[in-house]
């Protein structure tokens, strides 16, 4: 649907309300009661009520708002949960911020909450026209669209606190993110952004590799990895031109009662290896994301399996624990026909399989142990600091 069609909807006054109460309704009944409806598109209604009950997670105030966006910018945009965490950490309070890639704008709706001024801009005529009318919904006169390439708006325009960025992947891109890869390309332009800028943030795809980015990118300042409920979202990491200093590695899990967040230390004492104990660790994915599943094992004091495993294992329960904990049951080693014996004797049919520093995959697993998914049980696979194979039988412990 193109973005004139759903404004128009949204801006005239009888559809905005045929569609606030019915956004809870089912689409397809809806639809086959159009005749119902005289004067109302139902089937175009439908499609922006189909695409609003989809976002109501990611997108809560803009869903209650009745905001513009079409499938193309909701899957591209911040969820507000990131958004606003974001924003709260980025040290931008009375700013003037440049975002020279603004999406559909969740990210300046967010930030819009601290800063002074935010000029965003976009080259899609579509996503700029429905931003524009959501920018005017929130009534956020602080954020000035501008339908222009954003590299070529800092050219002409005289330096600026802060500026934001998020690529975007070009279409014909490989698999593996790279920064030279994607719209607009920073990469080429890094001293006009250092020129042009106080501090550079820039979001970048939960994909990309730490280590390329910090090769890529001179004086990082910050690198946030960022999940939500368990998954990780996205990289957000800040540079400028000044004296290179030591950097900042945070992790964060923005979870539904709180956000759990843990920094790089500066000092770790040597991590030590262990393949029994009573309950098996399992850090956040943005700590193993963020390659501070050591540092951390060593600030709980816990064991690890391995260097490359990112299972912890300890005979202490900890109270408080970025990830998930399970209750050991049984430790097997890596032998598939004694594994299935056990099961069977255990009569477990259904269970979920963890892997971590493992030769097999998941399916294979599942397959060769002929195992339905989920369940209570828990089966942790992975490989010790020696070589050696394990199958942990265990349980999750509510924290």
């Amino acid at each position: 649907m193109q973005s004139k069609t759903i404004i128009d909807l949204l801006s005239n006054e009888t559809t905005r309300q045929f569609i606030g109460l019915h956004l809870r309704d089912d689409v397809k009944r809806l639809a086959l009661e159009a005749n119902k409806y005289p004067g109302i598109n139902v089937r175009a209604s439908c499609d922006i009520i189909q695409l609003l009950q989809k976002a109501s997670l990611k997108l809560p105030e803009h869903y209650k708002a009745l905001a513009a966006f079409n499938a193309k910018s909701y899957e591209q945009c911040t969820s507000e949960a990131v958004a606003i965490f974001k924003a709260s950490i980025m040290g931008i309070d009375g700013k003037h911020i440049v975002n020279i890639s603004g999406g559909i704008g969740i990210d300046d709706w967010a930030m819009a909450k601290y800063a002074q001024k935010i000029d965003s801009c976009e080259t899609d005529a579509d996503i700029h026209s429905m931003a524009v009318f959501n920018t005017l919904l929130f009534n956020t006169n602080i954020i000035t669209r501008h339908l222009v390439d954003g590299i070529n708006y800092i050219k002409d325009h005289q330096k600026t606190d802060i500026i934001y960025a998020d690529p975007d992947r070009r279409p014909d891109s490989g698999r593996i993110f790279r920064l030279e890869d994607s719209e607009p390309n920073v990469l080429s332009h890094l001293e006009l952004l250092t020129n042009k800028a106080d501090k550079i943030w820039l979001k970048v795809s939960p994909m990309a590799d730490l280590n390329y980015l910090e090769k890529s990118i001179p004086n990082i300042a910050h690198i946030y990895v960022i999940a939500l409920a368990g998954e990780v979202k996205e990289i957000l990491i800040s540079f400028d031109n000044r004296i290179k200093k030591e950097k900042k590695v945070v992790a964060v899990n923005i979870g539904a009662m709180e956000t759990s967040i843990y920094e790089k230390r500066r000092e770790i004492s040597a991590v030590t290896y262990n393949n029994t104990g009573r309950f098996i660790y399992e850090p956040n994915r943005s700590i193993i994301k963020a390659g501070l599943s050591s540092d951390y094992a060593d600030y709980c004091e816990l064991d690890m399996l391995a260097p490359e495993s990112n299972f912890f294992i300890s005979n202490k329960k900890l109270e408080t624990f970025q990830g998930r904990t399970f209750e050991v049951i049984e430790r097997l080693l890596y032998k598939p026909r004694k594994i299935k014996s056990y099961l069977d004797q255990e009569k477990i049919t259904q269970a979920n399989i963890t892997i971590r520093n493992f030769r097999e995959t998941t399916e294979q697993l599942r397959l060769r142990l002929k195992l339905k998914d989920g369940g209570k049980e828990t089966l942790c696979f992975t490989t010790d600091k020696n070589g050696e194979a394990w199958c942990f039988h265990c349980r999750a412990v509510q924290s």
